[in-house]
């Protein structure tokens, strides 16, 4: 069959044909506008929109005070529990007791009087010192050798001090200094009396004299006036000698008043040095076996604990978290991006505790960065000048510890800004 020419098919219609062949007027006037005007909104929103620049790293949120771990000092059983979960407690006030060879409540008793008589010696009020009765102790295990050698220091200071044998012996020493006193004013005019006696007697003796030369009077008479002179000369060298001997008897009696208070402050030292010495040891052992709280706050324990419990030492038991009057977060970020983040700037918190699709972001501001890294990640401070208010006006709790994620605005670039950069970097790979 001979090839015939096929003519072509027609897959449009003369309408569509004319359409597509001259478009509508309105078209070709209004497409340019409306594109470029498109393009001018997508500009724009590009300029306005900010797209912000963010370092990203997890903190921790934590009291400014940081809370305080109480332990046991040592190996042994928990023989009193007085502290429970969520308890207010003061500084120094016990939380626990542990095993001891001394019975607890008598080393505290013992511990009170103490320190009354620390604060009494250290005003120098012997007086009120001596005053105080101090009870028997026999359940003070170590701490009864200590408790011995005070209480002898005691005993001993208080019969010598207080109105003992060292007031009797020291008012006998002053009164005998006394007697000597007035005795050497008499010997000292009994002295004058007999040099008077004497020199009258001497003058006799060479008025005699004088007179066995002239053959008036007997040798006798002279010889008599020798004995005279010679008795009188006796009588006052025993009174210049007496009165030396008082002399030397009054400073023996000043020594043995300086020896006697010598005594006295070396009992004393000796009295008070035994009283530091057992304040000293109390406290050790109230280190070791009495588990005291280390500042105000509120006790928070670290695992279940009971009475009669065996222990470890250093194990930690409680937390004290303090009554603080403010809060910070902690960050560490790695060298990545690192030296972008600056003191000041912004940084949108997210806690996973509080969804922050609910109940929104928090806002806070980097504080302080470190100067050295640890462990090559630097410390940042996050102070909240808002509190744990969120983006939703919603006011979170503060709890010690809540664990967030942190995002750092580093640049708050535009959204034109980003695409820009974006583009320039695929550009350079």
């Amino acid at each position: 069959m001979p090839n015939q020419p096929q003519n072509p098919i027609h897959l449009r219609s003369s309408e569509v044909d004319e359409i597509l062949s001259l478009p509508p007027a309105w078209l070709v006037r209004w497409g340019i506008t409306v594109f470029f005007f498109v393009l001018l909104i997508l500009v724009l929103i590009g300029w306005f929109v900010k797209y912000p620049d963010l370092v990203t790293g997890n903190l921790r949120i934590v009291s400014d005070n940081y809370p305080k771990s109480v332990n046991a000092k040592l190996d042994g059983k928990l023989v009193k529990l007085f502290a429970k979960e969520a308890d207010f407690v003061q500084k120094g006030q016990h939380l626990a007791f542990l095993e001891s060879t001394a019975d607890p409540e008598e080393v505290l008793a013992l511990a009170a009087v103490v320190d009354s008589l620390v604060i009494d010696s250290q005003r120098n009020d012997l007086h009120k010192m001596y005053q105080l009765s101090i009870p028997f102790y026999f359940q003070l295990g170590e701490l009864q050798k200590s408790f011995q050698v005070f209480q002898e220091n005691y005993v001993r200071s208080k019969a010598l001090l207080k109105g003992g044998s060292f007031d009797q012996k020291k008012a006998a020493l002053q009164n005998d200094l006394s007697q000597l006193s007035i005795l050497e004013d008499n010997l000292n005019t009994q002295i004058i009396n007999h040099k008077s006696d004497l020199e009258l007697s001497e003058t006799d003796l060479q008025m005699n004299q004088k007179l066995q030369k002239e053959k008036v009077v007997a040798d006798v008479e002279v010889r008599r006036s020798q004995s005279i002179f010679i008795s009188k000369k006796q009588v006052l060298d025993q009174a210049k000698t007496a009165f030396n001997n008082n002399g030397m008897a009054q400073n023996q009696k000043r020594q043995e008043l300086l020896d006697l208070e010598k005594t006295r402050i070396e009992q004393y030292n000796s009295l008070f040095q035994a009283i530091n010495t057992l304040k000293s040891d109390i406290e050790a052992w109230k280190q070791r076996y009495v588990v005291s709280a280390p500042v105000m706050g509120k006790v928070s324990l670290l695992l279940p604990l009971q009475e009669g419990q065996t222990l470890k030492a250093n194990q930690d038991l409680f937390y004290i978290l303090p009554q603080s009057s403010g809060f910070h977060a902690e960050m560490y970020l790695g060298q990545y991006n690192f030296g972008k983040v600056k003191q000041g700037q912004e940084v949108i918190i997210k806690l996973p505790s509080y969804p922050f699709q609910e109940f929104g972001t928090v806002l806070g501001q980097v504080k302080s960065i470190s100067e050295l890294p640890q462990d090559s990640t630097y410390l940042l401070k996050i102070s909240f000048p808002k509190g744990l208010a969120t983006s939703s006006k919603r006011k979170i709790p503060f709890r010690n510890g809540m664990m967030a994620t942190g995002e750092i605005v580093t640049d708050d670039l535009r959204l034109i800004e980003r695409l820009f950069y974006d583009f320039r970097k695929m550009l350079k790979r």
